[in-house]
């Protein structure tokens, strides 16, 4: 299955066990700097035509690449006659997306749409389509558990990632960490991170950094009260990457839990 985060990290090995700079790797591939950058971290995907020259280069398997090792067989058969393409199911279509022309993925897509009945499908097939089809199909789709939700993010709009995330939350069995919330802060407003964050307990002052771009200073604050203890030093930690964003006077109020905490232990 395709996956963005395993081709960044696949792209970004093989060229430093090239010992290629991302410029030089530009060079080779015609394309700027910032799309090498930007394909490395996982912000886009190589555009189709780009992929059989980058594994060239850096010496990769296609077919490792885009995901589509476990059906190579498969991958090969349908590449081989067209034909078959019309006929074949949506799945095995999603294993040959990254090597079909864009328009013709599109034509099969838009054709067989109702047979995509769950994200994780979509997923193989959005890095290779327009987004406004990707987000015609997904509108109508409920996630089955936040990793869909993440693995969409990248190609649909934040209103749709809402959404998404709300019918999850109406499931009833909805959980959420620090850490997944701030990997879902990219791709929601504002408002509806604030919402998020109330079903967080954080686990210590720190890990409260990587959510704080995403949160509001009143949500923020929130889940910094939520804390069910605080130590000198993650206190002072948090001194330093959260002051920007939690302000003086919350501060000095988890200042005084550390001061309560020493009281009752009898320090």
């Amino acid at each position: 299955m395709f996956n963005i985060n395993d081709v960044s990290r696949m792209l970004r090995e093989a060229r430093i066990q090239k010992n290629l700079t991302q410029n030089a790797l530009a060079d080779q591939m015609g394309v700027t700097y910032q799309a090498v950058s930007n394909w490395e971290r996982g912000a886009s995907v190589p555009d189709i035509s780009n992929l059989a020259r980058l594994c060239e280069i850096l010496e990769l398997d296609l077919y490792k690449l885009v995901g589509a090792s476990q059906s190579r067989e498969l991958t090969e058969e349908l590449l081989a006659s067209p034909d078959r393409l019309d006929s074949a199911p949506v799945d095995a279509i999603a294993a040959v997306a990254p090597m079909l022309p864009p328009r013709e993925l599109e034509e099969l897509v838009r054709a067989k749409k109702a047979d995509i009945r769950n994200l994780s499908t979509l997923t193989q097939i959005a890095p290779f389509i327009d987004a406004a089809l990707a987000e015609e199909i997904g509108a109508e789709l409920t996630p089955a558990h936040i990793a869909d939700v993440l693995g969409m993010s990248p190609f649909v709009s934040p209103e749709l990632c809402a959404k998404w995330v709300e019918r999850l939350e109406q499931q009833g069995d909805f959980e959420l960490d620090t850490g997944l919330l701030s990997a879902l802060g990219p791709f929601l407003p504002q408002e509806r991170m604030d919402r998020l964050s109330e079903r967080v307990v954080p686990e210590n002052l720190v890990i409260l950094n990587s959510v704080a771009p995403f949160l509001s200073q009143d949500a923020l604050c929130r889940m910094a009260d939520r804390l069910e203890q605080i130590t000198l030093e993650d206190y002072l930690l948090g001194v330093q990457c959260l002051m920007p964003f939690l302000g003086t006077e919350e501060m000095e109020k988890l200042h005084g839990k550390i001061r309560d905490s020493k009281k009752d232990a009898g320090e």
